[in-house]
């Protein structure tokens, strides 16, 4: 289950151009599966009830991974975690107890 589409990532980060299509298209699937991963949901929410800060979470997952290619940001990160915008957002949705 995608949070995010490569449409709206593209809208998000303002590419207009397919030049970087498939960066975006990883940059997508990674953030989409990190924030499931974060959430540890058992079922994934319906196409048409994604909670608007869930579905910017991954957009700005997405636009984390487009912007820092080669991870060089990511030593700015608590190891095991995701960046603290993207954990503020997603952290009230998330079910700890769930392994």
């Amino acid at each position: 289950m995608n949070l995010i589409t490569m449409d709206e990532a593209r809208a998000h980060a303002r590419i207009d151009s397919d030049v970087l299509d498939d960066a975006l298209a990883l940059a997508v699937a990674a953030a989409n599966a990190s924030v499931w991963t974060y959430l540890k949901r058992e079922e994934p929410y319906p196409d048409d009830a994604i909670p608007a800060d869930v579905k910017m979470a991954a957009l700005l997952m997405a636009g984390n991974f487009i912007s820092d290619p080669d991870g060089a940001e990511a030593v700015n990160w608590v190891q095991g975690y995701l960046p603290w915008p993207v954990v503020n957002l997603l952290y009230p949705y998330r079910d700890p107890a769930l392994s």
